[in-house]
């Protein structure tokens, strides 16, 4: 590929992650404060089993979302070191990210929510 063409797939690509990356944030905080919108409106114990899967749920919308952010990374790398000249291959990540673990937190908040939730549903 010729020198434009790359600096045009790398401005694509960086576009896109930052649309995608926008997504993921959108979605955490949306699902958050749905969580938070619908246990205030419905005080009840026995509605967490419902209300916890909005959490899940967004946490599902949002990993799905982080996979498309890191692979236009990934071709926005590749475009780069195509420019340098370099055809090194970068290591992959050893962790999973601070990204990942909101995601992580997210789903085991919502399944205690669904949990306790449950336990008040078959105690009442």
């Amino acid at each position: 590929m010729d020198r434009d063409a790359l600096l045009l797939r790398y401005r694509v690509m960086s576009d896109t992650r930052l649309h995608f990356s926008r997504l993921y944030f959108a979605v955490v905080a949306f699902s958050m404060l749905l969580t938070v919108a619908l246990w205030a409106l419905f005080p009840v114990r026995a509605a967490l089993a419902l209300i916890g899967w909005v959490p899940v749920a967004g946490a599902f919308v949002a990993h799905r979302l982080l996979l498309r952010e890191r692979s236009a990374f990934a071709a926005m790398t590749a475009a780069w070191r195509a420019l340098d000249g370099d055809v090194a291959v970068s290591a992959t990540r050893s962790a999973p990210g601070a990204m990942a673990l909101v995601l992580i937190g997210a789903v085991l908040v919502g399944l205690v929510l669904v949990g306790i939730g449950a336990i008040s549903w078959v105690a009442a």
